[in-house]
């Protein structure tokens, strides 16, 4: 609808016995500024168009920022909500005791719960994690980028992510 080729449509509207080249020049040439507008116009339109069709849903904000920042190692980001499990970490007690800094399975019981002798004392790997909200996410960023380009990475994200959500960005390899 908005595909106009405005030298052609000169050429047409001129009367047949106006069509020369010195006259088709000068008309071209007088549409220059023209053409500039016009060339504003498609791209404001297409950008438009593009923030339009990519909304705060979370397929789209992987697409976006996919879209956005190529990773030369060719990893993509990802999009995962916050989940309270993992490995627990363990350090050295206050009274000196040394603990494994990484909790062995050999301490879950046949049912499968986790039996905790209670001198162990948790290392948080990634306090925003641990305290994160219901309504956070997580945004897994490639490493390479997450070192370069993390804040155009975070304003990407706060302008298609939902107001009441809240990002919480890790490197990925």
């Amino acid at each position: 609808m908005f595909e106009i080729d405005l030298k052609r449509f000169v050429l047409q509207l001129l009367p047949t016995f106006y069509r020369q080249p010195l006259i088709f020049g000068l008309l071209r040439a007088a549409l220059v500024g023209l053409q500039a507008v016009y060339d504003q116009f498609a791209e404001a339109r297409a950008a438009h168009t593009y923030r339009l069709t990519h909304n705060g849903q979370v397929c789209h904000l992987r697409a976006v920022l996919n879209d956005a920042f190529k990773s030369p190692t060719g990893v993509k980001f990802d999009i995962r909500t916050i989940e309270r499990d993992g490995e627990w970490l363990y350090a050295i007690t206050e009274t000196g005791t040394r603990i494994a800094l990484a909790a062995p399975e050999n301490q879950y019981n046949d049912k499968g719960e986790y039996q905790d002798d209670h001198t162990a004392v948790p290392v948080l790997t990634n306090e925003e994690k641990l305290t994160a909200q219901q309504n956070s996410f997580l945004v897994a960023v490639p490493s390479d980028l997450y070192d370069t380009s993390l804040t155009e990475i975070a304003a990407l994200v706060d302008k298609y992510k939902l107001i009441s959500k809240r990002a919480i960005y890790m490197p990925i390899s």
